[in-house]
C-alpha cells in the first residue's frame, strides 16, 4: 500500500496519472482498475487494482500530461487483454477438471470390475490433471497390509503394482504411517509441493491410499487441483467399497461356500474356455470326475453335518493338489469335475492317485458310533481330449462313464475310459460279479492305498 500523501496513493484514489520528481528523477504513477465482478471463475479477483510507476533518469524533464495519458491508455488495454487471457485458461481449466470429475465419477457409478474401473480412474487423473504419476494401494484387512493395485505414469502406462506389499504397522513405511493418520517424516515435507496423499475412507474407515505426484518434473501441484481430488478421494473411497461388496456376491454365487470350490455354471465357462486352446494349439486336456462312495448311507446314518465334513475335507485335498492352471468344480451333489489343461491320461492317472492316497488317511470325527471316526473312499473317472474326445459333450460323458465303470467294478479306485470303458466296449459285455472278475490295462486303472475297507458301506455297520 503507497504511502499517506504519496503521488501513487493520489493516482489511486482519482485513477488518473500523477506526474512528481523524486531525488533520483522524474517518476509518474499510472493507476489501473479491472472489474471483472459476474464473470469471475472461483479463486479469481473480481477486482483488480493497483499502479505502474515510469522512471526517467537520462532526460531532465517530467512526463507530460500527453505521454501520462498514453501511457495509461496502453496500460489499460494490456492489462485488460492479459486477464482475458488469465481468464481464459483458468476457466479452461476449471471446465476440463469438472468435465474430468464428471466422467470419472460415472466410470465408478457404472463399472463394478476392480481391475478395469481402476485402470480407466488412474489413467482419467494422470492424462486430465497431468501428474507424473498416479498410484492406488488397497487395505488388505485379513493380513493387515498395505497393498499396491496400478499405477499410471506420464507415458500413458498402466500396469500392476501388486508386489508392492507393505504391513500395516506403525513405522514400518511412510505410507502405512499415513493411512494410520501418523507423522510420515521428512519426506513428506521435503516433497509437499508435487506429492499428494489421498487416504481414502469410508464411512470413517480407512480402506486404502491414493498417491499422485510431479516427482519427475518437480512441477508444482497447483491449489485448485488439491481441492478437487481431496474432493474426488471420497468417490473413490465409495467406489472401491461397492466393488469389494460386487466381489463378494459375485465370489458367493461362483464358489461353494462348503468345498470352496467353484460351481458348475462357472466351470461350464472355464471348460469353454479351455477347451478352445486346446483345440487350437493342440494340447492335450484331462477330466476327471469323481464322486464320494456310498454318500448317501453316510447322511442317512450319520447325518448331514457329517456329510458336509466329509464334503469340506474332499474340497480341502482337491485344492492342495492343484496345479494353477487346474480347475475343479463341484459339480453337484457329492460329485467333482477338475478340469488338467495340458495333461495327459497318464498324468491326470497320476493326479486322481494322489488324491486317493490323501483321501485314505481323512477321518472324520463320529462321537457316537463304535469306531468313533469315518474313513473317506472316492471313485474317479478320467477322460482326455482328444484321445478320448473331440467335443467338449463327449469328453464329459467318457469322464461319466469311466466313473461309472470303476464304481460297479470296486469303488475307491480311478479308471481311465480309454483303457477300460472302450476297451470293454470292444467285445462282449459281460454282466454282474463276471464283469469285476475283467482286468482293465494296467496303465488304464489306478487302485487307491492299501485298505480292504473300500467303500463308505464296508466301513461302518449301520447299526452303530
Amino acid at each position: 500500500m503507497p504511502e499517506a500523501d504519496s503521488a501513487a496513493l493520489k493516482a489511486l484514489k482519482n485513477l488518473q496519472p500523477v506526474s512528481f520528481k523524486g531525488p533520483a528523477g522524474y517518476f509518474a504513477a499510472i493507476p489501473f482498475r479491472l472489474d471483472h465482478s459476474g464473470a469471475s471463475p472461483r479463486n479469481f479477483p473480481a477486482v483488480s487494482a493497483g499502479f505502474i510507476r515510469l522512471e526517467r533518469y537520462s532526460r531532465k524533464a517530467p512526463f507530460s500530461r500527453r505521454e501520462c495519458a498514453a501511457a495509461m491508455s496502453y496500460i489499460g488495454g494490456f492489462l485488460r487483454n492479459y486477464y482475458k487471457a488469465e481468464f481464459s485458461s483458468l476457466n479452461e481449466k476449471y471446465s476440463r477438471n469438472i468435465e474430468a470429475i464428471t466422467e470419472l465419477t460415472e466410470v465408478f457409478a457404472g463399472s463394478l470390475r476392480v481391475r478395469d474401473s481402476f485402470k480407466r480412474i488412474l489413467a482419467g487423473i494422470q492424462s486430465y490433471f497431468g501428474f507424473d504419476r498416479v498410484r492406488l494401494y488397497l487395505i488388505d484387512e485379513k493380513n493387515k497390509k498395505l497393498k499396491g493395485e496400478l499405477s499410471a505414469d506420464i507415458r500413458g502406462q498402466v500396469k500392476s503394482i501388486g508386489y508392492e506389499e507393505i504391513p500395516l504397522e506403525a513405522g514400518s513405511h511412510r505410507f502405512a504411517d499415513i493411512v494410520l493418520g501418523r507423522d510420515s517424516g521428512a519426506f513428506m515435507e521435503r516433497y509437499k509441493d508435487c506429492v499428494l496423499y489421498l487416504p481414502l475412507a469410508v464411512q470413517g474407515s480407512n480402506i486404502g491410499l491414493l498417491i499422485v505426484d510431479n516427482l519427475l518434473s518437480q512441477q508444482r501441484i497447483a491449489q485448485e487441483d488439491l481441492v478437487l481430488l481431496k474432493s474426488f478421494a471420497g468417490q473413490i473411497g465409495m467406489a472401491v467399497d461397492n466393488v469389494r461388496l460386487f466381489d463378494k456376491v459375485e465370489e458367493l454365487s461362483l464358489y461353494d461356500e462348503l468345498t470352496r470350490l467353484p460351481l458348475r455354471r462357472y466351470f461350464n465357462q472355464r471348460f469353454q474356455e479351455e477347451f478352445y486352446r486346446a483345440e487350437r494349439f493342440k494340447q492335450p486336456l484331462a477330466l476327471v470326475w469323481g464322486d464320494i462312495d456310498y454318500f448317501k448311507e453316510v447322511n442317512d446314518t450319520y447325518g448331514h453335518q457329517t456329510g458336509d465334513l466329509a464334503l469340506k475335507e474332499v474340497g480341502r485335498v482337491i485344492l492342495s493338489n492343484l496345479r494353477k492352471i487346474d480347475f475343479p468344480c463341484r459339480y453337484g451333489g457329492d460329485e467333482v469335475i477338475i478340469m488338467l489343461p495340458q495333461a495327459t491320461g497318464e498324468e491326470a492317472m497320476k493326479f486322481a492317485q494322489r488324491l486317493l492316497e490323501e483321501l485314505s488317511e481323512v477321518r472324520i470325527p463320529v462321537p457316537f458310533s463304535k469306531t468313533r471316526e469315518l474313513k473317506i473312499s472316492m471313485s474317479f473317472g478320467v477322460s482326455t481330449f482328444p484321445q478320448d474326445a473331440s467335443s467338449q459333450e463327449k469328453l464329459l460323458e467318457k469322464a461319466d462313464s469311466a466313473l461309472y465303470w470303476v464304481k460297479s467294478h470296486f469303488r475307491g479306485r480311478a479308471a481311465l475310459y480309454a483303457g477300460t470303458v472302450a476297451e470293454e466296449s470292444k467285445g462282449p459285455r459281460q454282466a454282474g460279479a463276471a464283469a469285476a472278475e475283467k482286468a482293465p490295462r494296467a496303465d488304464a486303472f489306478a487302485p487307491g492305498a492299501p485298505n480292504k475297507n473300500a467303500g463308505f458301506g464296508e466301513k461302518y455297520n449301520v447299526n452303530d
